[in-house]
């Protein structure tokens, strides 16, 4: 009986003794930092410094014997007439995919809430199911769809609903659908964890005294998936203001977007400066989109507050 109660006398000691406190935490501290480093180093090798090797290279306008530092490349895309308006075009591509991927992603994730298990799954795996698939392949499939001579077109002529084939490809609608396909599982996944977290008494308590199922939805369920709204709009977004695999094949000549233009710039022209200069642009549009996002979130929680 005598140890036991000396390891608990032992013990409470210890809790109530401020050096113990303050040596322990320092030694979980050090612990920590020691896990976390390897994880540094390696992002510091695979972010920032590539990241200050391009916003160095983007103001860099002279040579390697005779170097010279100025805005001159931010400067001459600005003006050049030319790359404003295809940055404003992949911003505009990356709304529009946002929109109808939310659009799309709260029914999905409303039926997978409400479903049994293998359904849920049904739908998981058909949500997900684009993520496992090589792009080259969906991009070719989509092709035999919405081609001059695809499934589509050539349904709606047998039909007789159309003479000629509609432009459902090389255009902006193309890349469209093809990046919904693959991006809306980014969109669904956040908000259908967002809505399986409501209780669902709220929504039955709202309905009970009265409340249509469209008010239910706008006034309860919707306020409250905002965050997974967020989360899913942001990664989309994200990403499609980065495509360039997809616009190329589904858009060809008739779609550029900012990174196939940086593409053109590094790989054809070999005018490094100049694509530094527009991905520094295009990563500083993200940013001070996903930073109006996160503003409006704000105020809109500040004006429910």
């Amino acid at each position: 009986m005598g140890a036991p109660l000396e390891s608990v006398e032992d013990g409470i000691i210890s809790v109530l003794n401020p050096a113990t406190h303050f040596f322990g935490s320092q030694a979980a501290s050090r612990a920590a930092w020691l896990l976390i480093i390897p994880m540094l180093l390696v992002y510091a090798a695979a972010f920032i410094v590539p990241l200050f090797l391009i916003l160095v290279e983007s103001v860099s306008t002279g040579t390697l014997r005779e170097p010279n530092y100025s805005l001159h490349n931010y400067l001459s895309l600005i003006t050049d007439g030319v790359t404003l308006p295809i940055l404003f075009r992949t911003f505009w591509l990356s709304v529009v995919v946002t929109l109808v991927c939310a659009a799309l992603a709260y029914p999905i994730a409303l039926q997978m809430r409400r479903s049994a298990n293998a359904l849920r799954m049904i739908l998981l795996a058909m949500v997900v199911g684009p993520l496992l698939t090589s792009v080259i392949v969906r991009n070719v499939a989509w092709l035999l769809v919405l081609g001059r001579n695809g499934i589509i077109n050539s349904t709606l002529m047998k039909m007789g609903l159309i003479d000629d084939s509609l432009p459902l490809m090389y255009n902006d609608f193309g890349v469209i659908v093809a990046v919904v396909h693959v991006y809306l599982a980014f969109m669904v996944l956040p908000v259908y964890g967002a809505i399986a977290k409501i209780d669902s008494r709220v929504e039955e308590s709202a309905s009970s005294l009265g409340a249509q199922p469209s008010v239910v939805f706008w006034r309860v369920t919707f306020p409250l998936s905002l965050p997974g709204l967020v989360a899913g709009a942001s990664l989309v977004f994200i990403l499609t203001m980065g495509l360039y695999l997809t616009p190329t094949i589904m858009g060809g000549s008739f779609v550029v977007t900012a990174p196939m233009l940086v593409t053109e710039l590094a790989r054809n022209q070999y005018n490094w400066p100049m694509a530094s200069a527009l991905s520094v642009l295009l990563l500083l549009a993200i940013g001070m989109s996903l930073a109006v996002i996160q503003l409006m979130v704000r105020n809109k929680d500040k004006y429910n507050a």
